[in-house]
């Protein structure tokens, strides 16, 4: 068990080097001093919301991986673990601070700190365990309108184009309320998300040319999801096919009907919604 948890943190720590060289490809250009910028009320929160679920999930799975025995009370100390996701994260936000477009958030500071918090109460509330944060993605028309800023390809798209991205909290009712409510496998769950975001504030910008791009024409729209997901952690337990089959669903939201409140466009159904 020590040699497996060993490979576990070289393979973290690999991917982690990795992902930090991808993403300052992906996301930096030019560098200066470094600054601070205010972002607060940018890209309709979900940046965010990213910076949440990315904290909580990394804090996660160094809590569930990680072996405090031997540490004085070692059931509290190990779920101080969580807090790893903040600092895991924390060198992004040196990298925005030295980014000549970007600049280092207290925003964003503050929304991985929510996250870790989140991770810390999840492990320890028997409550709160039952709300798992979920992320799903699908490809929009909109990066193709600004591919430099939303993506020019797919894996860039799910990092930079939010009006793709929607966050999940989806609830175990039965474990919240000791009812059988809904069948275990599955689970109700609330989503957020936006679309029509060319620019953090608004859809005009200077384009490479030197010209102005206007899209203000093009509403920029919150919307809130209703709808189900399975409970993988149920589902994983019944095979070991199913073990393999429904792991990437611990992270991601099931595709399935929804119900969305736009808040320019009013309630819209979706046969299928990921």
């Amino acid at each position: 068990m020590a040699h497996e948890r060993k490979y576990w943190y070289v393979a973290i720590a690999v991917a982690y080097g990795l992902l930090l060289v991808w993403l300052s490809s992906v996301w930096y250009s030019s560098y200066t001093t470094f600054h601070f910028f205010d972002d607060v009320f940018e890209w309709a929160y979900l940046d965010k919301c990213g910076h949440f679920f990315a904290s909580f999930q990394l804090g996660l799975l160094f809590y569930k991986i990680s072996d405090t025995k031997g540490l004085p009370n070692s059931s509290f100390s190990k779920r101080w673990i969580c807090f790893s996701g903040f600092f895991l994260l924390l060198p992004i936000e040196i990298l925005d601070g030295f980014s000549l477009n970007y600049g280092a958030s207290p925003a964003d500071l503050l929304a991985n700190g929510m996250g870790s918090i989140f991770c810390f109460l999840y492990v320890s509330n028997k409550t709160v365990s039952c709300i798992s944060p979920k992320f799903s993605f699908h490809v929009t028309p909109f990066s193709l309108l600004r591919p430099e800023l939303l993506g020019s390809n797919f894996l860039q798209e799910v990092v930079k184009d939010y009006n793709g991205q929607t966050y999940w909290l989806s609830f175990d009712l039965n474990a919240m309320t000791g009812k059988s409510i809904l069948p275990s496998w599955l689970l109700l769950t609330i989503g957020y998300g936006a679309e029509g975001l060319l620019g953090g504030h608004d859809n005009v910008w200077q384009n490479a040319e030197g010209g102005v791009a206007d899209y203000s024409v093009v509403a920029r729209t919150k919307r809130v999801f209703i709808s189900v997901d399975i409970n993988a952690a149920v589902l994983r337990k019944k095979s070991r096919l199913f073990s393999y089959l429904f792991a990437p669903f611990v992270l991601i939201k099931f595709p399935a009907p929804a119900i969305e409140l736009n808040f320019d466009r009013g309630i819209i159904f979706h046969p299928v919604y990921f």
